[in-house]
């Protein structure tokens, strides 16, 4: 299939999830997205700072740690699992701020 042809099939509404998370979980999120086939697509953002309602990561020497940020595009049941994996990764990481937000989107 093209690339034309894959953005053409994938067109129209979608859901648009973005979860911002300490660097330090990162594998655990990514292999949970691997089990559950879920998060094949997505954008990568590196190096996040930020203070949200844990600690701040602002990537400096009073608060050392920085974030990632996952943004993914998908569909409402593929959204439902992430969410499940956000829910099951909170309690296990209490206190170390994850955060997701979901969205509608239109592919054009």
């Amino acid at each position: 299939m093209s690339y034309i042809e894959s953005i053409n099939q994938h067109a129209g509404v979608q859901k648009r999830v973005e979860i911002i998370f300490s660097q330090a979980i990162e594998e655990d999120f990514v292999q949970l997205f691997k089990e559950n086939n879920v998060a094949v697509r997505y954008t990568k953002l590196e190096n996040i700072m930020g203070a949200g309602y844990s600690n701040p990561r602002l990537g400096d020497s009073v608060w050392p740690q920085l974030n990632v940020m996952y943004i993914i595009y998908c569909s409402e049941e593929d959204c439902k699992t992430i969410i499940s994996i956000v829910e099951q990764l909170r309690l296990q990481y209490i206190g170390e701020g994850i955060a997701c937000f979901v969205s509608e989107s239109t592919e054009v």
